[in-house]
């Protein structure tokens, strides 16, 4: 019966995908910290899964209902009928419907969202028109770069553990002191033109030290970087930091605390880069990892088309922006 169950619309991985997470822990003896890597969800989910499986088996792999055994102080649905028909014949406001059936206006205005009647054009007809939430995009190269920092484990020679599995006579099943490798990424908000290396550590000095190598690669594509938009790491805001992004007379801004999303690009970007660079094969060295990565850059900015670009390339976009002050043949 479990098995019937339909798949929860936000759930990050299906039933098999979970059984494929989950196997790696309790069949491969994965660590849930690189599980959790590797499928791009949080240590808790690994757990929540893992502990699931072992205590109901397949069966805990699908989602449970969200919806409450019983809802004793829900509007009465009689109610929730005449707050709808006032908004659809009336087109009155959440205040006015709440007086006239005796309900507190924001109980009235949560039942016009669940309805999708939240906004007064979505119940006109005859002005109502589908819109689609536009991406905020800068006008002009240049104007904001977006710097993060993404860790990945490193790679012994010979492959790792997820070539050989844990406990393989190649390593002990932990990193065995290979330890991690650090991704700095810079992207122009505009284009998605990236300039990335991979070092090895994300300490104040090492940052600073790319983003002025960073600046002068983009400066050499033709995007005069303006501003630098980073989150609150560390390395951000240190002496080091400000003193690279004055030497290169760029403002530096961060995101807001616990808001990501604003520096949501980069952050697709390394998304992009686990789903197509990191595990797209079994890398056997991190020398061999690294040339496949300079590859995979330079298709990115070349070759990959994006949706948001229109489908062309981020150098194309560059070139379309720019137009005929292209600094010379791209590099």
């Amino acid at each position: 019966m479990a098995q019937g169950r339909s798949q929860h619309p936000n759930a990050v991985l299906t039933p098999e995908g979970r059984r494929r997470m989950v196997a790696c822990v309790l069949e491969r003896g994965w660590s849930i910290e690189a599980t959790a890597e590797r499928f791009q969800v949080d240590a808790k989910t690994v757990r929540k899964w893992r502990d699931r499986r072992l205590a109901e088996g397949d069966a805990g792999l699908f989602d449970r209902s969200s919806r409450p055994r019983r809802s004793p102080n829900r509007t009465p649905r009689a109610r929730r009928r005449q707050v709808i028909r006032l908004r659809l014949g009336r087109r009155w406001g959440a205040d006015r419907i709440g007086f006239e059936v005796g309900t507190a206006s924001s109980t009235v205005q949560s039942i016009l969202r669940a309805a999708g009647l939240g906004r007064l054009d979505r119940g006109d007809r005859a002005t109502a028109s589908p819109t689609r939430p536009q991406r905020y995009e800068r006008e002009r190269p240049g104007e904001v770069a977006h710097v993060d920092v993404k860790k990945l484990a490193a790679i012994r020679d010979g492959g790792g553990w997820r070539m050989h599995g844990r406990g393989a006579e190649h390593g002990t099943g932990r990193h065995s002191g290979v330890g991690y490798r650090y991704l700095h990424t810079a992207l122009d908000d505009r284009t998605r033109v990236v300039y990335s290396e991979i070092l090895d550590d994300e300490q104040a000095d090492t940052a600073a030290a790319f983003w002025r190598r960073a600046v002068t690669a983009l400066a050499a594509q033709g995007i005069g970087v303006e501003r630098v938009l980073t989150d609150n790491g560390a390395c951000y805001r240190s002496r080091a930091w400000a003193a690279a992004c004055a030497d290169t007379a760029v403002v530096h801004k961060r995101t807001r605390p616990y808001r990501p999303q604003t520096n949501g690009k980069v952050e697709r970007f390394h998304r992009i880069l686990l789903e197509e660079w990191a595990y797209i094969r079994n890398w056997t060295s991190e020398n061999q990892r690294a040339d496949g990565y300079a590859g995979f850059i330079h298709f990115y900015n070349r070759h990959r088309p994006h949706g948001a670009l229109s489908w062309r390339s981020p150098l194309a976009t560059l070139t379309h922006c720019l137009g005929d002050n292209l600094p010379g043949e791209h590099t």
